[in-house]
């Protein structure tokens, strides 16, 4: 999901850019999208809302085995609560510094001076209570969860790669992206695109 939703997004964007016209050629929105896909299609061009066949082949999916330990949930109350005293100042946003308290909204938002800024703090400052550094951070997906999963997105500090020792994280199967996959045709269909 969090790889396809951008998509979602643009496509939306750009069907929703096309309101002036179809109000100048007295038509609905729908109808005139229609026309434009039409004559792409009798053009050859790639499909509207279509992602090549290349998005799908040229991605993998892996299963990984990570070392024991523990994980920081970033949208614990406790963490969010911690956060607020982790620095002696203001968190750093792209606009300047956060001149409110930190929320949710924060975490999950698309400022990456901030979200950067936290997760590097957290990282380098952060001892669990059993003595052990956090694995590294995990959230639920801001483009929320399907009935079938969690929608947790984990993001792993490797932090035995950064002094030059060897990554105890392993890779244990790889497999390829099938186009019957039963989790892409959910979000292909919850995106409103599709994918050869």
């Amino acid at each position: 999901m969090e790889l396809l939703a951008p998509y979602r997004t643009d496509v939306n964007a750009e069907r929703r850019a096309l309101q002036p016209i179809a109000d100048a050629m007295g038509q609905g929105l729908d109808a005139l999208w229609r026309e434009i896909v039409a004559e792409w299609d009798e053009a050859g061009t790639m499909k509207a809302s279509w992602l090549p066949r290349a998005f799908r082949e040229g991605r993998k999916l892996y299963t990984l085995t990570f070392p024991a330990g523990w994980w920081i949930d970033i949208t614990a109350t406790e963490t969010i609560a911690a956060l607020e005293d982790l620095l002696p100042h203001a968190w750093p946003t792209s606009g300047g510094l956060l001149e409110e308290s930190l929320t949710l909204a924060h975490l999950m938002g698309d400022d990456r001076v901030l979200t950067t800024a936290i997760a590097t703090a957290l990282r380098d400052e952060v001892t669990l209570d059993d003595g052990t550094l956090p694995l590294g951070v995990r959230f639920l997906s801001k483009h929320g969860h399907p009935a079938r999963g969690t929608g947790i997105c984990w993001a792993y500090w490797m932090r035995y790669v950064d002094r030059g020792l060897d990554e105890p994280a392993t890779q244990t199967h790889q497999a390829e992206i099938r186009e019957d996959d039963a989790d892409l045709i959910a979000v292909q269909a919850y995106c409103k695109i599709k994918s050869r």
